[in-house]
C-alpha cells in the first residue's frame, strides 16, 4: 500500500472525488511512435516515408526486445490510473490514412502487434490514400482501431486549427474548428459503426482553446507531436509522441524508444526539424 492509497486515495474515497494515482515509481514510460508512408516502390524514406524493409527492421526489434505493442485505449486507460501496461510497451501508429500503409499489416500481424490509424474523414478517402472499405477491414481487425485525423487536416502552418480558433485567418474561426472535429466523428461513426472517442490533431498542433473543442466534441484523448514518454498520471489529452524518420537507422530507432522524442536524420538534401510542415511555432 502506497502512500497516494493511505492519504491521497482515502481523501478521495471520503470526499467522493476521481484521482488519479501518481505514476509508478518505477514506470519507464511509453513511447508512442508515429508513421505515415511504409513504401516499396524506393520513394526516398524521410519525415513521412520509410521503407518496408527498414519497417520490417524496427518491428522485428520490437519483438525481439520483448516489447508489446498497446492501444491507443489501452495507454489512455493506464494514464488515467485504471490500468496497467506491460513494462516493455509502445504504442504504434499511422497518421493521415494513405494507401501504404496496409504494406505493414503483415508485419504487424506476425508479430500480434496492436496498432492505430488516423484518418481524415473528407479529403484523406480515395486515390492515395485508403478507400472508406479499407477503413472498416482495420477498424474490424482484432488487433486494430481507427480514429479521427479530423475532416480535412488543415496543415498550413498560416492556415490551420490554431489559426483559426486564435482569429489569425479570415473567415476562419472556432466555428470552423469545431465542424472539422464534430464532422469527422460523424464520419467515422456513420462509417464504422460505433462511436470514436480519440483524435490526432493534424500536424500535432493544437492549444487551450482547441482542448477545450474536442473536450466538447466528445473527445476523451488526443495525440500530439510533443516529444516524450507518456506515465501513468499524464493527460490524455496530450499524448506525447515522436516520428520515426524514415532516413534513420537501428540506433535512432533505440533513441526514440528510450526517450519519445523525434531522432532527425539529416542528409544534404533534406530539411531540417525546422522547416519541417510538422514543426509550429
Amino acid at each position: 500500500m502506497n502512500a497516494w492509497t493511505t492519504a491521497g486515495g482515502l481523501l478521495a474515497l471520503v470526499l467522493g472525488l476521481t484521482v488519479n494515482p501518481p505514476a509508478d515509481a518505477g514506470d519507464p514510460g511509453v513511447p508512442v511512435l508515429i508513421y505515415h508512408q511504409i513504401v516499396t516502390d524506393g520513394t526516398k524514406p524521410g519525415e513521412t516515408v520509410i521503407s518496408l524493409d527498414r519497417f520490417r527492421e524496427q518491428m522485428d526489434y520490437l519483438a525481439a526486445n520483448g516489447y508489446t505493442a498497446i492501444s491507443v485505449g489501452e495507454l489512455v486507460d493506464y494514464m488515467r490510473g485504471k490500468s496497467r501496461v506491460p513494462a516493455k510497451s509502445v504504442v504504434i501508429t499511422f497518421d493521415d490514412g494513405w494507401k501504404s500503409v496496409l504494406n505493414a499489416v503483415p508485419v504487424l500481424e506476425r508479430h500480434g502487434f496492436k496498432a492505430s490509424f488516423w484518418i481524415i474523414t473528407r479529403k484523406g478517402i480515395g486515390w492515395s490514400n485508403m478507400e472508406w472499405s479499407d477503413v472498416r477491414a482495420l477498424d474490424a481487425h482484432p488487433l486494430f482501431e481507427v480514429g479521427s485525423h479530423t475532416a480535412s487536416h488543415p496543415w498550413d502552418p498560416a492556415d490551420n486549427l490554431v489559426t483559426w480558433v486564435d482569429g489569425k485567418v479570415p473567415g476562419r474561426g472556432v466555428r470552423d474548428a469545431i465542424a472539422e472535429l464534430q464532422g469527422s466523428r460523424a464520419d467515422l461513426a456513420e462509417q464504422l459503426g460505433r462511436p470514436v472517442d480519440v483524435l490526432a490533431w493534424p500536424c500535432g498542433w493544437h492549444n487551450a482553446e482547441l482542448d477545450r473543442i474536442a473536450r466538447n466534441a466528445g473527445y476523451r484523448a488526443a495525440l500530439t507531436i510533443e516529444e516524450g514518454l507518456n506515465h501513468r498520471g499524464d493527460d490524455p489529452m496530450r499524448i506525447r509522441r515522436a516520428f520515426i524518420d524514415g532516413a534513420c537507422g537501428m540506433p535512432e530507432f533505440e533513441a526514440a524508444l528510450r526517450t519519445g522524442a523525434y531522432q532527425v536524420c539529416q542528409r544534404e538534401d533534406t530539411p531540417s526539424k525546422g522547416s519541417s510542415p510538422y514543426t509550429y511555432r
